[in-house]
């Protein structure tokens, strides 16, 4: 998710004559929202936009530069400079092996697992909330910047291993 400032403000009803595919309904929600395949624009009054479904910081700065260009196409005056600020990144790994997660949240702390509500499992690291299901795949929120999703993939990569060697080590093969 990124935000940035177009302009200075924005005649909301009006834009959503302009631009089609546009909804706006001030009584449930603040902000005109204006789709474009897959990202999603929340345009408020004050000029802010949010920017959600991009792929990268450099997608996220295409996507606001085609914003604008529709903008000013549709006559609406935007400012010459627009400062996009990554506010929320969710990164997607894929470990690349199969988890067993019941025996994982045994021997880690910070983490919650109970499939019966939900099928994965829950680690925390310092203010992020991993998402780690038992195909190997994990879901990281709140991230703020590339360099943090490739330390935190790492982390979890790292802690995993570290976990399942621990399993490993503790439990002894089956003999038929």
């Amino acid at each position: 998710m990124v935000t940035a400032r177009l302009a200075s403000s924005l005649n909301l009803p009006a834009l959503k004559k302009k631009l089609d595919g546009a909804v706006y309904e001030p009584e449930t929600f603040p902000a005109l929202r204006f789709k474009r395949e897959k990202i999603c624009f929340l345009l408020y009054s004050s000029g802010k936009i949010v920017c959600t479904g991009s792929k990268s910081p450099d997608d996220a700065r295409k996507n606001m530069d085609g914003l604008k260009a529709t903008l000013e196409k549709n006559k609406v005056k935007c400012d010459m400079k627009c400062d996009v600020i990554v506010q929320n990144i969710v990164a997607s790994a894929n470990l690349n092996r199969s988890l067993r997660l019941h025996d994982i949240s045994f021997h880690l702390d910070n983490c919650e697992y109970n499939p019966e509500y939900f099928p994965g499992m829950k680690i925390q690291k310092n203010n992020t909330r991993i998402l780690v299901f038992r195909t190997g795949k994990a879901i990281i929120p709140g991230l703020r910047n590339v360099s943090e999703v490739s330390e935190t993939v790492y982390w979890l990569d790292r802690t995993l291993n570290e976990v399942e060697e621990k399993i490993r080590s503790t439990v002894s093969p089956k003999r038929y």
